[in-house]
Protein backbone atom coordinates (compact mmCIF):
# COMPACT_ATOMS: atom_id res chain seq x y z
CA UNK A 1 0.00 0.00 0.00
CA UNK A 2 1.11 3.60 -0.83
CA UNK A 3 2.56 5.34 2.49
CA UNK A 4 0.42 7.96 3.75
CA UNK A 5 2.28 11.20 2.78
CA UNK A 6 1.34 12.12 -0.25
CA UNK A 7 3.48 15.18 -0.76
CA UNK A 8 6.36 12.92 -1.70
CA UNK A 9 6.42 10.89 -5.04
CA UNK A 10 5.18 7.40 -5.59
CA UNK A 11 8.04 5.31 -6.44
CA UNK A 12 7.19 2.52 -8.50
CA UNK A 13 9.41 -0.84 -7.94
CA UNK A 14 8.05 -4.21 -9.62
CA UNK A 15 9.40 -7.66 -8.37
CA UNK A 16 8.56 -11.37 -9.96
CA UNK A 17 5.11 -10.29 -10.94
CA UNK A 18 4.24 -7.82 -7.89
CA UNK A 19 4.19 -4.52 -7.88
CA UNK A 20 5.33 -2.03 -4.60
CA UNK A 21 5.15 1.63 -4.15
CA UNK A 22 7.48 3.62 -1.81
CA UNK A 23 7.07 7.09 -0.78
CA UNK A 24 9.08 7.84 1.99
CA UNK A 25 11.89 9.85 0.80
CA UNK A 26 14.32 7.99 3.06
CA UNK A 27 13.24 4.55 1.99
CA UNK A 28 13.81 5.95 -1.53
CA UNK A 29 17.24 7.59 -1.12
CA UNK A 30 18.14 4.07 0.32
CA UNK A 31 16.90 1.82 -3.03
CA UNK A 32 18.51 4.56 -4.82
CA UNK A 33 21.96 4.20 -3.43
CA UNK A 34 22.01 0.21 -3.80
CA UNK A 35 20.82 0.49 -7.64
CA UNK A 36 23.80 2.71 -8.07
CA UNK A 37 26.51 0.92 -5.35
CA UNK A 38 25.00 -2.16 -4.62
CA UNK A 39 25.99 -4.17 -2.46
CA UNK A 40 26.05 -2.00 -0.33
CA UNK A 41 27.52 -2.07 3.74
CA UNK A 42 25.16 -0.70 6.33
CA UNK A 43 27.65 1.39 7.61
CA UNK A 44 27.51 2.71 3.77
CA UNK A 45 24.01 3.02 3.96
CA UNK A 46 24.09 5.39 7.56
CA UNK A 47 27.00 7.69 5.59
CA UNK A 48 24.86 8.06 2.98
CA UNK A 49 21.69 9.17 4.73
CA UNK A 50 23.65 10.87 7.44
CA UNK A 51 21.00 8.93 10.26
CA UNK A 52 21.58 6.64 13.42
CA UNK A 53 21.91 3.27 13.09
CA UNK A 54 19.05 2.58 15.18
CA UNK A 55 16.97 4.91 12.49
CA UNK A 56 18.67 3.38 9.36
CA UNK A 57 17.80 -0.01 10.90
CA UNK A 58 14.26 0.40 11.33
CA UNK A 59 14.21 1.34 7.03
CA UNK A 60 16.55 -1.06 5.98
CA UNK A 61 13.89 -3.52 7.76
CA UNK A 62 11.19 -2.41 6.31
CA UNK A 63 12.87 -2.37 3.45
CA UNK A 64 13.38 -5.90 3.71
CA UNK A 65 10.07 -7.13 4.68
CA UNK A 66 8.64 -5.67 1.58
CA UNK A 67 11.48 -7.44 -0.11
CA UNK A 68 13.05 -4.84 -2.39
CA UNK A 69 16.01 -5.67 -0.61
CA UNK A 70 17.80 -8.47 0.70
CA UNK A 71 20.86 -8.94 3.43
CA UNK A 72 24.13 -10.95 1.57
CA UNK A 73 27.04 -12.07 3.02
CA UNK A 74 30.07 -9.26 2.51
CA UNK A 75 32.91 -10.93 0.29
CA UNK A 76 35.98 -9.54 2.54
CA UNK A 77 33.86 -9.80 5.92
CA UNK A 78 31.07 -12.41 6.83
CA UNK A 79 30.35 -10.66 9.95
CA UNK A 80 29.54 -7.26 7.97
CA UNK A 81 25.80 -6.75 7.11
CA UNK A 82 25.98 -5.89 2.95
CA UNK A 83 22.38 -5.36 1.37
CA UNK A 84 21.47 -5.94 -2.55
CA UNK A 85 18.43 -4.32 -4.76
CA UNK A 86 16.49 -7.50 -5.07
CA UNK A 87 13.47 -4.85 -7.36
CA UNK A 88 13.19 -3.42 -9.95
CA UNK A 89 12.17 0.74 -10.55
CA UNK A 90 9.24 1.18 -12.92
CA UNK A 91 9.33 4.80 -12.50
CA UNK A 92 7.23 7.55 -10.34
CA UNK A 93 3.87 8.94 -9.57
CA UNK A 94 3.90 13.17 -8.78
CA UNK A 95 1.12 14.37 -6.78
CA UNK A 96 0.88 17.35 -9.08
CA UNK A 97 -0.08 17.24 -12.85
CA UNK A 98 1.90 18.79 -15.18
CA UNK A 99 0.30 21.24 -17.32
CA UNK A 100 1.86 23.59 -20.09
CA UNK A 101 2.60 21.45 -23.08
CA UNK A 102 1.08 23.91 -25.71
CA UNK A 103 5.14 24.39 -26.60
CA UNK A 104 5.28 20.65 -26.85
CA UNK A 105 1.73 20.67 -29.41
CA UNK A 106 3.42 23.28 -31.35
CA UNK A 107 6.72 21.49 -31.89
CA UNK A 108 4.47 18.62 -33.08
CA UNK A 109 2.67 20.78 -35.45
CA UNK A 110 6.40 22.12 -36.82
CA UNK A 111 8.22 18.93 -36.87
CA UNK A 112 8.24 18.26 -40.65
CA UNK A 113 9.30 22.36 -41.47
CA UNK A 114 12.01 21.99 -38.37
CA UNK A 115 13.19 18.81 -38.41
CA UNK A 116 14.65 16.01 -41.50
CA UNK A 117 13.51 12.63 -41.29
CA UNK A 118 10.84 13.31 -39.07
CA UNK A 119 7.37 12.08 -39.49
CA UNK A 120 4.48 11.66 -37.00
CA UNK A 121 5.46 7.74 -36.67
CA UNK A 122 8.46 8.48 -34.72
CA UNK A 123 7.57 11.20 -32.57
CA UNK A 124 4.54 8.78 -31.33
CA UNK A 125 7.13 7.88 -28.25
CA UNK A 126 7.73 11.38 -27.56
CA UNK A 127 3.81 12.17 -27.34
CA UNK A 128 3.26 9.14 -24.94
CA UNK A 129 5.81 10.46 -23.21
CA UNK A 130 4.53 13.84 -22.72
CA UNK A 131 0.63 12.60 -22.41
CA UNK A 132 2.15 10.34 -19.29
CA UNK A 133 3.64 13.28 -17.69
CA UNK A 134 0.96 15.40 -18.21
CA UNK A 135 -0.30 12.69 -15.53
CA UNK A 136 2.32 13.12 -12.99
CA UNK A 137 3.60 9.83 -14.84
CA UNK A 138 7.63 8.96 -15.32
CA UNK A 139 8.46 5.65 -16.97
CA UNK A 140 11.95 6.95 -17.33
CA UNK A 141 13.07 3.82 -15.70
CA UNK A 142 11.94 1.55 -18.04
CA UNK A 143 12.64 3.51 -20.79
CA UNK A 144 16.37 3.36 -19.54
CA UNK A 145 16.18 -0.48 -19.39
CA UNK A 146 15.04 -0.87 -23.05
CA UNK A 147 18.36 1.53 -24.10
CA UNK A 148 20.69 -0.98 -22.03
CA UNK A 149 18.70 -4.44 -23.86
CA UNK A 150 19.06 -2.44 -27.22
CA UNK A 151 23.00 -1.68 -26.12
CA UNK A 152 23.39 -5.16 -25.21
CA UNK A 153 22.06 -6.29 -28.68
CA UNK A 154 24.22 -3.85 -30.43
CA UNK A 155 27.61 -3.95 -27.90
CA UNK A 156 28.96 -7.41 -30.10
CA UNK A 157 28.64 -4.83 -33.42
CA UNK A 158 29.99 -1.69 -31.39
CA UNK A 159 32.61 -2.61 -29.02
CA UNK A 160 36.03 -2.73 -30.25
CA UNK A 161 39.85 -3.13 -28.55
CA UNK A 162 40.64 0.56 -28.12
CA UNK A 163 38.30 3.01 -26.97
CA UNK A 164 38.97 5.15 -30.00
CA UNK A 165 37.42 2.77 -32.44
CA UNK A 166 34.76 1.96 -30.06
CA UNK A 167 33.34 5.83 -29.70
CA UNK A 168 34.18 6.12 -33.92
CA UNK A 169 31.37 3.01 -33.93
CA UNK A 170 28.90 4.71 -31.63
CA UNK A 171 29.13 7.75 -33.28
CA UNK A 172 28.33 5.75 -36.88
CA UNK A 173 25.85 4.14 -35.27
CA UNK A 174 23.73 7.54 -33.88
CA UNK A 175 24.02 8.89 -37.13
CA UNK A 176 23.21 5.85 -39.20
CA UNK A 177 19.75 5.30 -37.18
CA UNK A 178 19.32 8.56 -36.62
CA UNK A 179 19.55 9.15 -33.14
CA UNK A 180 21.82 12.48 -33.44
CA UNK A 181 25.44 13.04 -34.20
CA UNK A 182 27.52 12.32 -31.65
CA UNK A 183 30.98 14.34 -30.65
CA UNK A 184 32.98 13.79 -28.07
CA UNK A 185 33.64 16.50 -25.40
CA UNK A 186 35.95 15.08 -23.03
CA UNK A 187 38.41 11.49 -22.62
CA UNK A 188 38.77 12.31 -18.87
CA UNK A 189 36.70 12.52 -17.88
CA UNK A 190 34.90 10.61 -20.86
CA UNK A 191 31.68 12.76 -22.06
CA UNK A 192 30.01 12.32 -25.21
CA UNK A 193 28.16 15.00 -26.60
CA UNK A 194 24.35 14.14 -28.81
CA UNK A 195 24.08 16.75 -31.13
CA UNK A 196 20.04 16.35 -32.82
CA UNK A 197 19.32 13.78 -30.17
CA UNK A 198 16.14 12.23 -31.18
CA UNK A 199 14.73 11.90 -27.82
CA UNK A 200 14.68 15.32 -26.86
CA UNK A 201 14.92 17.53 -29.69
CA UNK A 202 10.81 17.86 -29.77
CA UNK A 203 10.43 17.70 -26.08
CA UNK A 204 9.24 20.91 -24.29
CA UNK A 205 11.50 23.30 -22.71
CA UNK A 206 11.98 22.47 -18.75
CA UNK A 207 11.08 18.43 -18.90
CA UNK A 208 13.80 17.42 -17.22
CA UNK A 209 16.20 14.95 -18.71
CA UNK A 210 14.95 12.60 -21.68
CA UNK A 211 17.76 10.85 -22.77
CA UNK A 212 16.73 7.61 -20.74
CA UNK A 213 17.15 5.48 -24.13
CA UNK A 214 20.63 6.80 -24.99
CA UNK A 215 21.46 6.55 -21.31
CA UNK A 216 20.69 2.83 -21.24
CA UNK A 217 22.46 1.81 -24.42
CA UNK A 218 25.55 3.55 -23.65
CA UNK A 219 25.74 1.84 -20.22
CA UNK A 220 25.26 -1.73 -21.91
CA UNK A 221 28.24 -1.00 -24.76
CA UNK A 222 30.30 0.80 -21.98
CA UNK A 223 29.98 -1.75 -19.94
CA UNK A 224 30.55 -4.52 -22.57
CA UNK A 225 33.53 -2.92 -23.32
CA UNK A 226 35.50 -2.38 -19.81
CA UNK A 227 33.62 -5.53 -18.79
CA UNK A 228 32.34 -4.10 -15.57
CA UNK A 229 29.60 -1.83 -14.58
CA UNK A 230 29.67 1.50 -15.32
CA UNK A 231 28.12 4.58 -14.04
CA UNK A 232 25.99 6.91 -16.87
CA UNK A 233 24.53 10.50 -15.99
CA UNK A 234 23.13 12.65 -18.34
CA UNK A 235 24.30 16.43 -17.06
CA UNK A 236 23.07 18.37 -19.94
CA UNK A 237 20.00 18.28 -22.21
CA UNK A 238 18.84 20.16 -24.74
CA UNK A 239 15.50 20.38 -22.95
CA UNK A 240 17.60 22.52 -20.92
CA UNK A 241 18.13 24.60 -23.55
CA UNK A 242 21.63 23.70 -24.36
CA UNK A 243 22.41 23.16 -28.17
CA UNK A 244 23.35 19.42 -27.61
CA UNK A 245 22.92 16.58 -24.82
CA UNK A 246 26.11 15.47 -23.00
CA UNK A 247 26.24 12.14 -21.14
CA UNK A 248 29.36 11.06 -18.81
CA UNK A 249 30.38 7.38 -18.38
CA UNK A 250 33.02 6.87 -15.27
CA UNK A 251 33.92 3.13 -14.03
CA UNK A 252 33.18 2.56 -10.52
CA UNK A 253 36.41 3.38 -9.38
CA UNK A 254 36.17 7.03 -10.79
CA UNK A 255 32.75 7.57 -9.77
Amino acid sequence: MPEPDSKEPLMIYSKNGTVITVRSPIRNRILYLLAEEGPVSFSRIMEYTGLSKSTVSGYVSSLELKELISMVPDRRDARKKTYVLTASLIGNITPSIQNGTSDFRELIRQAYAKYDKIDYKEILPHIIKVALSESGINIDPVIRRGGEILGQAVAVYLVANTLDKTLANIAEFWKHYGFGEVKIRSMDPLQIEVYHCYECMIMPKDSGKNCAISCGMLKAIFTAYYNEKVNVEEIQCMTEGYDCCCVEISRPEQG
